[in-house]
């Protein structure tokens, strides 16, 4: 996969795997992350929330055949 921009809360740039950037994103250990249109600023932006708690409700998701 590529790599992401991300800048830290020190100012430091990484490039990171996107499967940590979530984890980065929740520990607030940055400051905003490259997307293609453009940087996102975690807290400002929209982004995408993942829920490690498990959702609860019904499946919608599933293919009925």
């Amino acid at each position: 996969m590529k790599e992401v921009t991300v800048v830290y809360q020190d100012g430091m740039m990484d490039m990171v795997e996107p499967n940590a950037l979530q984890s980065l994103i929740e520990t607030d250990e940055i400051v905003k992350f490259q997307r293609i249109d453009g940087w996102v600023y975690p807290g400002i932006d929209p982004v995408r929330r993942f829920s490690r708690s498990g959702y609860q409700g019904p499946e919608r998701r599933t293919m009925y055949q």
